[in-house]
């Protein structure tokens, strides 16, 4: 007698065992695991930051940058007169358009008095030099030793000057008129200055040298041995 045998997946009261689970693009399975996608966002806000960062102080330096060439001009040294201060090729920054004050060193263009210092008309000309007296002083020098008196003050006194060098030579007294300066070069032996030419007008100063940049003339001369500049 035949028997029939039942397949296993036909046999009643017999549970299936669930098989696997379909993928499909629309299924659970294409998602990102949570910890996966957590991780990704903590990277591009990071990312975002740091550019954010970044971009910041590129704005900042440029800034910065377009702040000191508004500011400050960089010249090279040609010449003697300021020895032992400032030497024929040392570079330092001035401070454009600031106003001297008693003992600044300054850069003046005197290319409108090509008379007094023999130039031709309309070239070019500055020189570097340092102020000894404004205006309503009055300044001498004798036996080497300069005088001055401050206006607004009744007596003169001595003008400690510890970085010349060279011999001043006695002058007699100048009075510094209205928005004028008097000027001398630190090496008194090798200087056309205001004891040959007079006083100058303050409107000819062209910048003052700050303090940074004596300090540090050293290092800015270093570095500028790479470029080309011009020379006062």
């Amino acid at each position: 007698m035949s028997h029939l045998r039942q397949s296993d997946h036909a046999r009643p009261g017999r549970s299936q065992a669930p098989g696997p689970p379909r993928l499909s693009q629309g299924g659970i399975m294409a998602k990102r695991p949570p910890m996966l996608r957590a991780s990704s966002d903590r990277a591009s806000r990071t990312s975002s930051v740091i550019l954010a960062v970044v971009l910041a102080l590129l704005a900042v330096i440029l800034c910065a940058d377009l702040w000191f060439s508004l500011t400050y001009r960089l010249i090279i040294v040609d010449g003697r007169s300021m020895e032992d201060t400032l030497f024929s090729g040392d570079a330092i920054y001035i401070e454009k358009g600031a106003m001297p004050e008693r003992g600044d060193i300054v850069v003046i263009d005197v290319t409108g008095h090509p008379d007094l210092f023999q130039r031709d008309p309309g070239e070019e000309r500055y020189i570097i030099k340092r102020v000894i007296a404004l205006e309503g002083d009055v300044v001498c020098s004798e036996n080497g030793t300069v005088y001055l008196k401050q206006a607004g003050e009744e007596r003169f006194f001595v003008l400690r000057e510890d970085y010349t060098t060279g011999q001043t030579g006695d002058f007699s007294a100048v009075a510094v008129g209205e928005g004028e300066m008097f000027f001398l070069g630190d090496n008194r032996s090798d200087s056309k200055d205001s004891r040959y030419v007079g006083c100058l007008p303050l409107g000819d100063v062209v910048g003052v040298v700050p303090d940074f940049a004596l300090q540090h003339k050293d290092f800015i001369t270093g570095w500028v041995h790479f470029w080309h500049f011009g020379s006062v």
